[in-house]
């Protein structure tokens, strides 16, 4: 397996969530289990989606759905009990037809305890056995793409930049 060596760049389009750390997401040795990172990544991304739009109530509604096809995840260093992690959720240009997005983790000092990379694919139909892959951006994706597009242009600290609390 491939270490993860990029890392989320300036101009990428993003957003962040804070996740504090729960009693019920720590095992016997008092650190997150590791199970967790990919759930806190799904709630970034998922984040990331909605405000742009095209959020999984509205992706059901387009008959559209985004299933991951590639996740990888490096662990750093753990989160621990009480602390509070921030993940941040980026979106690669010119990724599309597929959705790519990288992740980074950090701790309440900065510090960086996880970095993970997703890749979806968007297939219509939303009934067992009617799932048929696009294999280009569904029409209703176009303004997504647009939006990703606009932020990107934007100067950095922009609203491409902005952190959700």
């Amino acid at each position: 397996m491939k270490r993860i060596k990029q890392r989320i760049e300036a101009g990428w389009d993003r957003t962040q969530i804070p996740i504090p750390v729960r009693f019920n997401e720590v095992d016997s040795m008092k650190i997150v289990w590791h199970g967790h990172y990919i759930a806190w990544c799904e709630c970034a991304r998922e984040t990331y989606l909605r405000e742009r739009g095209l959020g999984y109530q509205r992706m059901q509604a387009l008959a559209l759905a985004a299933p991951v096809v590639r996740l990888q995840i490096e662990y750093l260093r753990p989160a621990k009990g009480g602390d509070t992690v921030a993940v941040t959720c980026a979106h690669v240009p010119d990724s599309w037809p597929r959705l790519e997005f990288f992740y980074e983790l950090r701790g309440g000092d900065g510090e960086l305890l996880a970095v993970a990379e997703s890749v979806q694919v968007f297939v219509r139909g939303v009934g067992p056995g009617e799932h048929e892959i696009c294999l280009t951006p569904p029409p209703e994706v176009e303004a997504l793409m647009a939006e990703i597009a606009r932020r990107r242009a934007e100067p950095v600290g922009g609203a491409g930049a902005r952190l959700v609390k």
